[in-house]
Parts: C-alpha cells; structure tokens; sequence
C-alpha cells in the first residue's frame, strides 16, 4: 500500500530542509510520496527544496488557509494511505511507520497521533495545555467521539474513506471536522491512538493566534454542530 504525506507550508522552507531527509530516511523501506501544499502564491522558496528533496510541490486552491491546503492535498494524493504531518519539525516521521504497521492489519479505520493516551507528551507551555484539554472535552462529549486527542492534525487515514466526503471547513477546523464526518459516515467506525511526542516548532512562528481562537471557539462548535446535523439527516 502507498502512503501519501502531507505536509501544509506556509513560509516552512526554513524547517523543510530538515524535515523532508527526515520523512524518506523514516520510510525508506515503504511505497511513499510526499507532497507539500504551499501557499496559492510562492512566498518564498518551497518549491526549490522541494525539488531537492524529491518532495511534489502543490500551490493550494481555493485560498490560503490550513483547511484548504489539506482539501488540496487530499485531492491531488496517489495513496491508499493518507498521512497529514505538521512541516515545523513539530512531528517525528518515524510515527509514521508505527501508523503504517497499525493500519495494514485491517483493523482500523483512522490512526490517531496522540498527545494525551498513555505515552503521549506535548512540548506546548500550560496555557496552550489547559485550552487544548478543554477543547478536547468539549468535542468528546459534543460528538460523542472515543478519542482522547481530538485536535492534534498528525494521522493517518483511509483514502478511499477521505476522497467520498466532501469538507467545508477552511481552517485549523477541519481537523475535528474529518474526524467528526468520518465517525458518522464509517460503520463501525475504528481508531486507534498511537502516542506521539509534540515538540516546539524547529524555526519560524506559528500560524495559530491565541486569542483568535479563543475567540472562534464557540464560533467553530456550532459550525461543526450543524454540519453534524446535516450529515446525520443526509443533506
């Protein structure tokens, strides 16, 4: 089975340099490629690197958010397997052999890189830590979801399970949005947790703002809400 990594960049051409060795020295043993979605216009220089690094270079459409680089990866993936992966180094690409192996038994549908299942540790400072638990409980008990990570993007999916849904969150949203959608499309629906460690970015700022999340945060449980409501009635 082929995997596909995706890695999101907006201005990572500093961390890619490091991170794309990283990914084909991890999964030299397997059928892989690896794609990295940069901006809709270059805004420095990815795609050189990628070049150098045997990587395929995408432009995302659409716009220039999280959500639309991963709908834009989503589409244009050759693999059976879908791997999602932050390009700030924030990831270790060896997790994804440990995915690779869990998946290729059949018995999952979604593999779940976690911060929080027995293993898992986050590098974030404590305000980050508490926001991302509260989120985390919210979203458990909204969407009735049996995953104690339900934010981290670092998984590993069915392609053939991703490509028959259609998303409609354009940002860091669409992350609970895809586990939401396939929870109540894929019956039964199976995960597994693999605990990762999440460090601090390797170079460069993060593209999160703070307190626009904390403001877009009953703004975005609603929205997945409603989407809830029209995938249950089919609509």
């Amino acid at each position: 089975m082929k995997i596909s990594v995706i890695l999101p960049a907006y201005l990572e051409a500093e961390n890619l340099v490091n991170i794309l060795p990283l990914i084909h020295s991890a999964l030299r043993d397997l059928d892989y490629e690896i794609l990295v979605v940069d901006t809709m216009n270059p805004m420095d220089n990815t795609r050189e690197i990628c070049i150098k690094n045997g990587a395929r270079y995408i432009s995302r459409r659409n716009g220039n958010l999280y959500g639309d680089a991963i709908k834009t990866g989503f589409e244009d993936a050759d693999g059976e397997y879908l791997v999602v992966m932050d390009a700030d180094g924030s990831h270790n690409p060896k997790d994804i052999v440990t995915f690779y192996e869990k998946m290729s038994t059949g018995e999952y549908d979604i593999i779940i890189g976690s911060r929080y299942c027995k293993g898992g540790y986050t590098d974030n400072p404590a305000v980050l830590i508490l926001m991302s638990w509260v989120l985390n409980v919210a979203y458990r008990v909204a969407f009735n979801l049996k995953v104690k990570d339900v934010s981290d993007s670092f998984r590993m999916y069915k392609s053939e399970q991703i490509k028959n849904l259609r998303f409609e969150c354009d940002n860091f949203d669409i992350v609970e949005e895809i586990l939401i959608k396939l929870s109540l499309t894929v019956t039964p629906f199976r995960v597994k947790e693999v605990p990762i460690s999440f460090n601090k970015r390797a170079a460069g700022e993060s593209k999160r703002d703070l307190i626009k999340f904390i403001k877009s945060y009953f703004v975005t449980m609603r929205k997945l809400l409603a989407i809830k409501r029209k995938v249950t009635k089919g609509i």
